[in-house]
């Protein structure tokens, strides 16, 4: 898969959970999204199996887009020293200092070199794989069913058999082996978040090969035009791993708001359904609507960053 197939698939993801300002804050559960945190809720009946199955994935959600957000920031800061900035000067987050980075590099390319075109790319993308079985036995466990009732798709290319359609090399159903590309799960709302989620945020990635190099007749001021060379080598597998995480990832995340936004609609009147639970699991709703406006930022974050570094460079 091609660097800009990957980054094609990362459009933006906005705005908050609507009907998250529904429930009161100071409640049991309140503190944060914590599966475990209500007692046997899992086990009352099948809305408290799909709840615990949720917020298990909001909490993976949260632990990888933050892992997310360290290696950008560790991209960033990579190219920031190549650029001759101090450890004082990034000292903010990775939206803060990304901005910073990009604006410099941004400028070089305007006075050091006469155009883009000065910069030669060469690259093999990382390839993230995902196990579409893995997907498709966890939506089976949240659903409380056969696994042959729920079905699961490689919506990329197909590292085994494709029992689906095959166009470009992209297998369009069923996947045995692993998936280059993202898991998608057909299951109630919750069920297919956790599936996904289980299945595509937690991946593992081959690193980039790539190469940058300069070309001389086309530099105006030498030391800035190597040094944003440097800066380029430094940063670009950092940037380019991660782009080729977040296909996968923002197709998870995509399922994810959708089952947080009918989850914040439900409200009140959901919580009151687990009687003794209900106001821990109230508190548990309203920390979902908080921590889905966060992994929401952490992924716009992500996509903003790896598309203009990859894209200073044509990449």
């Amino acid at each position: 898969m091609s660097a800009a197939a990957v980054g094609g698939g990362c459009s933006k993801l906005k705005g908050k959970v609507p009907g998250g300002d529904k429930i009161p804050n100071g409640v049991p559960g309140s503190g944060g999204v914590d599966p475990n945190a209500c007692g046997g809720y899992a086990s009352m009946n099948d809305a408290g199996r799909k709840l615990h199955a949720f917020l298990e994935a909001t909490k993976t959600l949260q632990t990888a887009t933050t892992a997310m957000m360290v290696e950008v920031k560790a991209s960033c800061d990579s190219m920031g020293k190549e650029l001759g900035l101090a450890d004082a000067d990034m000292t903010g987050d990775a939206k803060a200092t990304c901005d910073k980075v990009m604006g410099i590099i941004e400028n070089n390319l305007k006075v050091a070199v006469k155009g883009k075109a000065a910069f030669k790319l060469v690259v093999k993308p990382a390839v993230c794989k995902v196990d579409v079985s893995l997907s498709a036995s966890a939506a089976a466990s949240c659903e409380g069913s056969a696994s042959a009732n729920v079905s699961a798709k490689c919506s990329g290319q197909c590292g085994g058999k494709c029992d689906g359609t095959m166009s470009g090399g992209v297998c369009s159903g069923k996947c045995e082996g692993d998936c280059q590309g993202a898991a998608d799960v057909t299951a109630s709302a919750q069920c297919k978040a956790a599936a996904e989620v289980k299945a595509n945020a937690d991946v593992s990635c081959t690193p980039p090969e790539l190469t940058v190099t300069l070309d001389a007749s086309l530099v105006i001021d030498k030391p800035k035009a190597q040094q944003t060379l440097e800066a380029l080598k430094k940063g670009l597998p950092g940037i380019f791993t991660i782009k080729a995480k977040l296909f996968p990832l923002t197709a998870a995340v995509k399922s994810y708001v959708t089952s947080a936004t009918e989850l914040a609609s439900a409200g009140a009147g959901l919580a009151n359904s687990f009687k003794d639970q209900a106001l821990c699991i109230g508190g548990q709703i309203k920390a979902v609507a908080s921590a889905s406006t966060q992994i929401q930022a952490n992924v716009n974050v992500s996509v903003s960053v790896s598309a203009s570094a990859s894209g200073s460079v044509g990449g």
